[in-house]
Order: C-alpha cells, then sequence, then structure tokens
C-alpha cells in the first residue's frame, strides 16, 4: 500500500500531533485535555482561555504552544507529504484495537510504509543488542520460521537480535515493523539506515509515537517496549542480560496479558540470564517454532490449514489417518491418543514415530504433538 498525500487533515490528527509535538506534554496530558475539553476541536480553539483552570500545564508550555499553533495545519501537512510519513490518532478509526488494550496506549503514531502491518497478526522477537552466535542463530531462524507463516514480526530496530530478526523476515519476503524510540525522521542507531529504508521499500513499516525531529534520549525506550509488545499476540525473548530492556518489554507484555517466550541459554553466559530467569518465572521455554504455535491459536489454525493440505492421505494408514484427524483439532499427548484411538500405545507410539520421519507430525516441548508446518 503506497502513501496517500494529505489535502487536508482531521481534527483528530490536527489537534493531537499539535500537543504531541510539544515537549513536556505526556501522554497523560493529553489524556486529561481531552477530559476536559471533550473534543480536539475545543481544545485547539479554547486552550489558551481556560488556561487558569488547567493546573497541570505548565505556563512555558503552554506559551510555546500558542507559538507553534500559526499555521502548523499546513506545516505539518506539507511535512507528512515531504516526508510520506502517516499519522494515526488514538480517536482515528484506523487505530490499532490491539493498543486499545494497553495501559496508557500511545496517542498518536506516526508511520512510515504500509500502516496495513498494524492489524496483522504479529509475534515480536526482542533480546541483547550484543548477541552471541547462539542467539544471532536464533534470531534468524525464528523470524524465518515465522515470517514464512505469515507473522509479521516486530522488533526495536537495535543493534543485535532486532536488527537480525528485521532482516532475516525481509530475506523471506516477510512482513516487519520498526518501533523506534525517535522521531519517525531519525535513524537510530545510523548504521541501520539502509535497514530503515529496506524496510519501508518492501512493504513493511515503521513507527513510534515521537514527533518529528525528537531525538532518541534513554527515556524513550522503556515507553516504546509497550508499543512492541503491545502490537504482538506475543513476544520471544531471544538472549537478555539481567535488568536490560529487553526484559521490560518482557514485563510489559505479561501486563499486557501477551504470551511470554523465551530460548533457553547458557547458563555461564551474562547474556542468558535474562531468559533464563524468564523461563524459570513462568515464560514459555521456545526450542522450535512449535512451541510458539501451541500458544497462539490463530497460529495454530494457519499452521494446521497449512498442513492439512500438504498430507498425502493415500499413503497413510489407517492408524495413521485416525492420528492425522485427531491432530487436525488441535495438538495432542500420548495419553489423549490412546483414549482414542482403539489400538495398542506401542502401535500408536510406532506410527507416531514414523508420522515424525515423514515431517507430517512434530512434538513439542511440552510433549504435545501436532501437525508440522
Amino acid at each position: 500500500m503506497s502513501f496517500e498525500a494529505y489535502e487536508d487533515i482531521n481534527d483528530n490528527k490536527l489537534v493531537i500531533s499539535w500537543l504531541n509535538s510539544q515537549n513536556g506534554i505526556s501522554t497523560k496530558t493529553i489524556e486529561k485535555l481531552l477530559e476536559y475539553f471533550e473534543t480536539p476541536i475545543n481544545i485547539w480553539d479554547n486552550l489558551f482561555e481556560e488556561k487558569n483552570n488547567l493546573k497541570f500545564l505548565r505556563s512555558n508550555i503552554l506559551e510555546e504552544l500558542m507559538k507553534k499553533k500559526v499555521n502548523y495545519k499546513e506545516k505539518l501537512i506539507e511535512r507528512l507529504n515531504n516526508e510520506k510519513v502517516s499519522i494515526i490518532t488514538l480517536l482515528d478509526e484506523e487505530y490499532p484495537i490491539k493498543l486499545t488494550n494497553i495501559i496508557n496506549p500511545p496517542s498518536i503514531l506516526y508511520c512510515k510504509g504500509d500502516i496495513r502491518c498494524l492489524n496483522n497478526l504479529s509475534i515480536a522477537i526482542v533480546g541483547s543488542r550484543k548477541a552471541t552466535e547462539y542467539g544471532k542463530w536464533c534470531a534468524n531462524k525464528f523470524s524465518k520460521e515465522l515470517s514464512n507463516l505469515g507473522v509479521t514480526i516486530i522488533s526495536g530496530l537495535a543493534y543485535g537480535i532486532d536488527t537480525i530478526s528485521h532482516k532475516s523476515t525481509l530475506k523471506n519476503n516477510g512482513k516487519t515493523i520498526g518501533v523506534i524510540g525517535s522521531g519517525i525522521n531519525i535513524v537510530y542507531p545510523l548504521k541501520n539506515r539502509e535497514l530503515y529504508e529496506e524496510i519501508e521499500a518492501k512493504g513493511s513499516l515503521i513507527v513510534t509515537e515521537y514527533p518529528f525531529d525528537r531525538e532518541p534520549i534513554a527515556a524513550n525506550f522503556p515507553n516504546r517496549n509497550r508499543i512492541i509488545s503491545g502490537l504482538s499476540s506475543g513476544i520471544l525473548v531471544i538472549e537478555a542480560q539481567d535488568r536490560s530492556g529487553t526484559l521490560i518489554t518482557a514485563t510489559h507484555a505479561a501486563e499486557q496479558g501477551k504470551d511470554v517466550f523465551a530460548v533457553p541459554g547458557n547458563i555461564n553466559s551474562i547474556f542468558s540470564v535474562g531468559t533464563n530467569k524468564l523461563i524459570k518465572d513462568g515464560a514459555k521455554l521456545v526450542m522450535s517454532v512449535e512451541d510458539i504455535i501451541e500458544e497462539i491459536r490463530e497460529l495454530r489454525d494457519i499452521n494446521r490449514d497449512k498442513a492439512i493440505r500438504s498430507i498425502d492421505y493415500n499413503s497413510l494408514n489407517e492408524v495413521e489417518k485416525q492420528i492425522i484427524a485427531l491432530l487436525e483439532k488441535g495438538s495432542m499427548d500420548i495419553d489423549s491418543f490412546c483414549c482414542n484411538i482403539n489400538n495398542p500405545t506401542s502401535e500408536i507410539l510406532s506410527n507416531l514415530t514414523i508420522l515424525e520421519m515423514k515431517d507430517i507430525v512434530v512434538q513439542t516441548s511440552s510433549k504435545k504433538f501436532m501437525l508440522a508446518n
């Protein structure tokens, strides 16, 4: 989907982008202003007159806002069109539903690329900036296998795991979303400019809640992380040090009710302390992509349909057909097979082994069987 130039702009986008452009005005402040004035246009028309009733808004911030108001609409439209940036506010119909369900949802999103990606089935892959060879291998493996299932991969465009996840997805013709902690026109780290441009060029998406020209200060990134987890159906952590930004993203995901997955690592590596701790605290241990598929219903459905289309039923014996019929309904353990198939356990096990050898069935780390993707 190519960028559609703005000829005009609605009140939501005009007013919320204006407020958001001012240093010192947070998402919470915008929320308070909307609560007080009820509509964006009332803020635009009456903010200065109501200043004495707005104790939460400092006078110097208000003065700067009023200066920016002059020709703001024309300047905004010109810049959006020149830089091919779309904006979506919390009050717009196209605002992603997934973000409305998180704590402190961003008031506005600045988007460069295909905004349809925001509503795709997505998994976030995050991890250490100083990835080991093992971490790089895992990031490449899981981003490739998930994107081959049609999953959009979300990450933060940082060095290490983030960069590898984005690049691997694009290499496999998948969709990826890079959520950044700066203005949409600021590439950080600068060495990722080529990746940034490739994401846009290949129909994927760059997104941020920060206005044009906002520098990537450290305080921006914890806020950025809640968007990464908020847009995803689950988050996969590949290598994380203790007390790292990656763990903040995992915490956001858990608070948002999202599935948290973690790849186990070397207990003697500082880059695996965080992931191993997540697993100890209840994150789903991931050894294969099937461990992720098993937990997310939309992925199970996609995987099942894909697997069913590839099976040659004429080559299966009766027990194998019964096993496949059961797995078409979902993953299953040995006990469940034995309760549903009137054959000896040994025969069921041997047929499961044969189906595994044929790459029709796989066993997950939780000892359940499912159709292979």
